[in-house]
């Protein structure tokens, strides 16, 4: 698993460097530029962090350290121009969590950072010389503290037992540790792993309390570990604690939130968000991923349309899977016109959380072909939701050059304060298109099988599908 996993991680290293058009210059940029390091280890088995001393080559990630002048302006933030919404982001690389036996991991602490460089450099036509960055409020940085969360916020998620073998895991030797891991599917452990976590599912409940009570509109946690695949009691796919689940329960046992609706539209099925809430009635889980009849990861039948949830949460659960490679734009935004956004504003949540996974971008490990611009206009659809109380948190995607343009038109969406009009311009410009066919007829006939499927399972749960049902 470890030479499959090092293989794919060297093949994406090369593709970023190759597209970025920085192949062979990595020696001199590491010579003229402060870095950051991050993710690396020497494959000796310690845990003490990445080495001090390393060859160019080992994992370096080129970008600004603390100190230097780029820095210090990146922390300039609340930039806003106008008709920018307030929208907040919150950063945190987890670098003390690597994968100790492979620097080159494709899940390591430089696609945060990537991100967050990126959006430092970036700008827009109308953006009046401010960087997206800039145009954000940063409040990963403030005051240089998180919010802690108490342990009873995790145990709204996850069962005591597994809670306590991940506290204990930050006094294991490295032996224990890669025991443990062995445990789940795709996992690997450092003494600083489960803090790391807690660290993230804290960032992203700050930001969801700031939207929720109106010091933001809203807002995007590029986090790491991810969290979709944590289950109450497992932990796999490069997750331990439910990032997004605990920020749902979060918000409606500890603010003024009722329901809330949470959107995965990361290629892989959010397995652990499933299950944390099948019996819950206030919590509207939808989403689309690659299924392949489960043969995709986290390969589970409980990732098909059959599964709607259980008691009062049944009809609260609602997947579309696809059995196919290559679903693109179109297919997305059927499936948002078709089911989504029906059940979804039938449902009235007031808050909607994103797990923004980007693997189904075109280019990364997915084997979709969904574009930075489908990503975006999904999110100025969801705005409309919620009073537009919207928080995404990163989740998987894999290729930095690509998850760092995903996330850039994610972010513009959330910024752009005239996003409802858009959104109603393409619309209209979407249905004008279809003219009189029918959009299921107009996509991969794979997709729209799976789309018909979801819609016969839940039209009896939802009165905006029972037409489509006729």
């Amino acid at each position: 698993k470890r030479a499959n996993s090092s293989l794919f991680s060297i093949a994406t290293l090369l593709d970023n460097s190759i597209e970025e058009g920085n192949a062979g210059e990595g020696v001199e940029q590491l010579a003229s530029l402060n870095c950051v390091q991050v993710g690396r280890c020497s494959g000796v088995d310690n845990n003490d962090g990445p080495p001090d001393e390393e060859s160019p080559d080992d994992g370096y990630y080129v970008g600004c350290s603390e100190d230097s002048e780029e820095a210090n302006s990146m922390a300039a933030v609340g930039g806003r121009i106008n008709g920018d919404s307030r929208t907040a982001v919150v950063f945190e690389a987890a670098e003390k969590h690597f994968d100790r036996h492979n620097k080159f991991h494709k899940e390591r602490p430089a696609r945060i950072l990537s991100v967050r460089d990126y959006l430092s450099k970036s700008t827009t036509s109308s953006s009046v010389g401010k960087t997206i960055f800039e145009r954000c409020h940063d409040i990963s940085v403030e005051n240089g503290t998180t919010m802690c969360l108490e342990e009873e916020d995790y145990l709204r998620v996850h069962l005591p037992g597994y809670m306590q073998i991940l506290n204990r895991t930050s006094c294991c030797c490295n032996d224990r540790l890669d025991d443990e891991a062995e445990q789940y599917k795709s996992i690997y452990l450092t003494n600083d792993t489960v803090e790391m976590a807690k660290i993230a599912a804290s960032s992203l409940c700050r930001l969801v309390a700031d939207v929720v009570n109106d010091k933001y509109d809203n807002g995007f946690a590029v986090i790491r570990p991810p969290g979709h695949h944590a289950e109450p009691g497992y932990a796999g796919g490069y997750c331990f604690i439910n990032n997004v689940a605990v920020a749902a329960s979060y918000a409606i046992e500890r603010l003024p939130v009722r329901k809330v609706l949470i959107v995965d539209w990361d290629v892989h099925h959010g397995n652990g968000t499933q299950k944390a809430f099948l019996d819950d009635p206030n919590v509207l889980y939808f989403s689309i991923h690659r299924f392949d009849n489960g043969n995709f990861f986290p390969f589970s039948k409980d990732a098909g349309p059959r599964i709607v949830g259980n008691g009062d949460g049944e009809g609260r659960n609602v997947n579309v899977g696809w059995n196919d490679k290559r679903m693109g734009d179109d297919e997305y935004l059927v499936v948002f016109e078709k089911l989504l956004m029906p059940i979804a504003t039938e449902f009235d949540p007031d808050l909607v959380l994103v797990s923004a996974g980007f693997d189904a971008a075109k280019g990364d490990m997915g084997d979709c072909n969904v574009t930075p611009e489908c990503f975006s206009r999904l999110t100025r659809q969801l705005k409309t939701l919620a009073g537009g109380k919207v928080v995404c948190a990163l989740e998987g995607g894999y290729v930095r050059s690509i998850l760092c343009k995903c996330v850039e038109s994610v972010v513009l969406a959330l910024l752009d304060g005239a996003s409802d009009d858009k959104f109603k311009d393409e619309t209209k410009s979407f249905y004008k298109n279809l003219g009189d066919k029918e959009m299921l007829d107009c996509i991969d006939s794979s997709a729209a099988k799976s789309i018909r499927e979801t819609i016969a399972v839940h039209s009896q749960y939802w009165q905006c599908l029972k037409k489509s049902c006729k």
